[in-house]
């Protein structure tokens, strides 16, 4: 739960703020979490792809929610 929450966090900070190049850094999140849960909680490996196909789809949604959020060009605020 905690890399979901992680990852949309994530997710809206650079999808309001940065580039489309800033989704690269979901590679890193993911990995962490996946070797803890691999570590820690003896995640299988059907069990880990279907986490990290989960972290990754909630990460690019979350960006896509936050690129919504951006100013348009011209508008002041």
């Amino acid at each position: 739960m905690t890399g979901l929450l992680l990852n949309a966090l994530l997710g809206l900070g650079l999808g309001r703020f940065a580039s489309v190049w800033g989704l690269l850094t979901f590679l890193p999140v993911v990995a962490i979490e996946l070797t803890y849960d691999a570590c820690v909680h003896h995640l299988g490996m059907s069990g880990g792809i279907r986490r990290a196909a989960a972290l990754l789809v909630c990460g690019q949604l979350t960006f896509l929610l936050g690129a919504l959020m951006r100013p348009m060009r011209g508008e002041t605020s």
